[in-house]
């Protein structure tokens, strides 16, 4: 639990919000099995979108109704595109890596990663995170934005009704999920995303090793062993479903700030887990391996699958631009670490502090700088082949 006399931490586990409903995410404290090939595989699914701009509305949305006159326009007037039918295909190949963002209206305004392109010295980004809960359904518009902006879409899927019902939502507690009381909307949920096609990142349960959530265990609402079997549950119903074009994302917060629960006591298994998560922030570690690789040691003991930094951000501070710099290396460093998520979110964003990498001069330059080394992989544009 933080110390609530430390500003630094108390920010760090303020509630966040989601994108949507409640406007913006303020963080805890926060080998793949195939390769990005089609050969061989003989599963492809072929996707029809329409061409130019459209208005991103209708019931699936996890976010306030978009604004009048904005839209997201599609990379390709190519009407056709095939993509991989299986998700863990866009595991990178071994070297390259997924540079991504959490941003306000991203991915249903192509100016945000248009922006944040720009602000990254040219290079964009491949990969988009953005916040589902369980009030909301799947939408297939978001995804096709994601790729029509050649981004791999995460979805981080809550199951909770929003920030304003407090952090424990019995209606929502991990006992009913095992028994099968969210099923209709689990089905629901999973057959939308079967019939997309597109391969998607699934990253359910977020942090589930602190107590800021309906979904941790040690919140005062569930118990031990809950968390894992809720995983499975949710897992067997979209393999019945026939969705496999789920990358199933496990995501834990780092141990500096969590709770002193056992990470091994909380993993489903490799059988339900395609890549591993972490969200990781900086408040006041002086190198992205003080912060790293603790967690990563713990996780190590027990699985070896890819590990993904789904949320990452750097606090204000005089060593907010030399740990940015520092994370690139640690990248390069690990290359069983396949990207990071960067949490370009500000303070009057939603975000509890300012994590940007454009805070400061400093702290843009050393991102603009570390990114170019990185060796980005490829994704699913819009284009047909």
């Amino acid at each position: 639990m933080p110390d609530p006399t430390d500003e630094a931490e108390a920010d760090e586990h303020t509630e966040h919000t989601e994108h949507t409903d409640d406007g913006g995410r303020n963080p805890g404290s926060g080998t793949g099995r195939t390769r990005l090939a089609v050969a061989g595989l003989g599963l492809v699914a072929a996707l029809v979108i329409g061409v130019g701009a459209y208005e991103l509305g209708g019931g699936g949305n996890n976010r306030a109704a978009q604004p009048a006159g904005t839209s997201v326009t599609l990379a390709s007037p190519t009407p056709t595109v095939t993509i991989p039918g299986k998700a863990a295909l866009l595991t990178p190949p071994k070297g390259s890596k997924y540079f991504g963002v959490a941003a306000p209206d991203a991915p249903w305004r192509s100016s945000v990663l248009s922006g944040i392109t720009k602000d990254a010295g040219g290079t964009a980004p491949n990969m988009v995170q953005y916040f589902v809960n369980w009030t909301k359904g799947f939408d297939p518009g978001v995804i096709r934005a994601a790729y029509g902006q050649n981004a791999l879409p995460v979805i981080s899927w809550e199951p909770w009704a929003g920030r304003a019902k407090g952090t424990q939502q019995p209606e929502y507690s991990l006992a009913t999920i095992i028994d099968g009381k969210h099923d209709a909307y689990i089905k629901t949920f999973a057959k939308a995303v079967k019939e997309n096609g597109w391969p998607v990142g699934l990253r359910f349960g977020h942090e589930m090793n602190g107590h800021w959530y309906p979904w941790a265990e040690r919140n005062g609402v569930n118990k031990p062993g809950q968390y894992k079997a809720a995983w499975k549950h949710i897992h067997d119903i979209f393999r019945r479903a026939g969705a496999d074009n789920v990358i199933w994302i496990w995501s834990p917060n780092t141990l500096r700030g969590a709770d002193p629960v056992s990470l091994k006591s909380l993993y489903p298994g490799d059988a339900y887990v395609d890549w591993l998560g972490i969200s990781a922030y900086d408040v006041g570690e002086r190198t992205a391996k003080q912060l790293l690789d603790p967690t990563l040691t713990r996780m190590r003991a027990f699985t070896e699958r890819p590990l993904l930094i789904t949320e990452t951000g750097s606090q204000p501070g005089a060593q907010k631009a030399a740990w940015t710099a520092s994370l690139f290396p640690w990248l390069k460093s690990h290359p069983d670490v396949i990207g990071f998520v960067w949490f370009q979110y500000t303070r009057a964003q939603g975000g509890g502090a300012d994590w940007t990498f454009t805070s400061t001069s400093a702290a843009r330059h050393a991102f603009r700088k570390g990114v170019k080394t990185l060796t980005l992989t490829k994704v699913p544009d819009g284009r047909s082949d």
